[in-house]
């Protein structure tokens, strides 16, 4: 097996065809393959939604390019069980040779689909927490993201999703991180962390969704939810 630079359409489609989120987000800076004969492997790396508030929430001195986001990670079922592992270790040290100027890279594991982050605690990451955060489903299970809903219909107040047959649920995604450089350089970066790295890690029995404005919080198991919704006719009158 051989780690490749290839072409972002190419690792877009095996995405869809193979992620459970199917979407990838606009920020992709390193669309790295894992090749054996065929593409067997995709790691897409840039930055989140949001890049340089989810940077300075952790280093406020550092910027975008100090850092890079795995966005994605997906590898076919058929491969060995550790090849995740190896992958993401190819990766690793592609980076640092090709982007030295890189300081540090995060992930984010979704709680919310039940998965707490076995891949970056077996390749000895560093957690820092969790944020709340929330989408809805569809009677069918589909996950859509509520920036999704603002770009398609303007907003997403109550009326909008009810109309939509929505639910909304919350819960948690964890940040994981990995200091690139030196010895020295990755104590600092773990010395001046504004949030404190560990290796107490997350369970799945951390992973937790409930529904938004429930006054119980009642709490359920994450399940594999599937998917992310895209609306494929126009946008409907809903009122």
């Amino acid at each position: 097996m051989q780690l490749e630079v290839i072409n972002p359409n190419v690792a877009k489609r095996f995405i869809a065809d193979y992620h459970y989120a199917k979407i990838c987000p606009p920020h992709i800076l390193e669309p790295l393959g894992l090749v054996e004969e065929s593409l067997v492997g995709v790691a897409l790396w840039g930055w989140g939604v949001r890049p340089l508030h989810t940077i300075q929430k952790l280093w406020p001195g550092l910027l975008t390019k100090d850092y890079r986001e795995l966005c994605r990670l997906c590898v076919l079922d058929r491969m060995p069980r550790n090849t995740e592992s190896w992958f993401l270790s190819r990766c690793i040290d592609w980076l640092q040779r090709n982007r030295p100027d890189v300081k540090v890279l995060t992930s984010w594991a979704d709680g919310m689909r039940g998965k707490p982050g076995y891949i970056y605690q077996a390749s000895n990451w560093l957690y820092a927490g969790y944020i709340e955060t929330e989408f809805y489903v569809t009677r069918e299970n589909e996950v859509v993201h509520p920036r999704f809903l603002i770009t398609r219909f303007g907003h997403r107040d109550r009326a909008t999703t009810e109309a939509l047959g929505l639910t909304k649920l919350r819960g948690k995604q964890f940040l994981y991180v990995y200091p690139l450089g030196s010895h020295i350089q990755k104590k600092t970066l773990v010395r001046t962390s504004q949030i404190l790295l560990s290796r107490d890690y997350p369970k799945l029995s951390d992973c937790l969704v409930w529904q938004a404005g429930d006054a119980s919080r009642a709490m359920r198991q994450a399940t594999n939810l599937e998917g992310a919704v895209r609306f494929r006719n126009p946008a409907p009158r809903l009122f």
